[in-house]
């Protein structure tokens, strides 16, 4: 029995790896303990503009968004559902330029001392729903 589940759990990676959406499971205190590819790629310019080494979701998305270490540390249940696919606006600097980027986040609380963070760059989709309406 056993065995199967960890053959099943071996079928799952390649869609956590490839998921579109950034997912990360961090400690209580924000250190990573897993993220997937899109996770990486979300986080380097983010760690990059607030010179962070990288090690902590929390501190880094705090470092935009006070109002999300905040809520995580205000969250006193032992598990569940801390923000659910809000919108969030960060602006950053890259080589002189600046970015603006709109994310949807979502932490949820899994045990006293795990949370599951999910987050998705909509920059690209919501400029081309802003062109449809323009063109309508």
């Amino acid at each position: 029995m056993e065995v199967n589940a960890q053959q099943q759990l071996l079928k799952l990676l390649p869609l956590f790896h490839r998921s579109p959406v950034a997912m990360a499971r961090v400690d209580a205190q924000g250190f990573i303990h897993q993220l997937n590819p899109k996770a990486v790629q979300l986080m380097m310019p983010m760690v990059a503009h607030l010179g962070l080494s990288g090690d902590n979701l929390l501190d880094t998305l705090t470092g935009f968004l006070p109002s999300v270490g905040r809520a995580v540390t205000n969250f006193k249940p032992e598990f569940g559902m801390i923000i659910e696919q809000e919108p969030y606006r960060i602006r950053l600097m890259i080589d002189s330029t600046l970015i603006e980027r709109q994310f949807s986040l979502t932490v949820e609380k899994i045990s006293s001392d795990s949370l599951l963070i999910f987050f998705e760059d909509l920059t690209d989709l919501l400029t081309k729903v802003n062109l449809l309406h323009q063109r309508s």
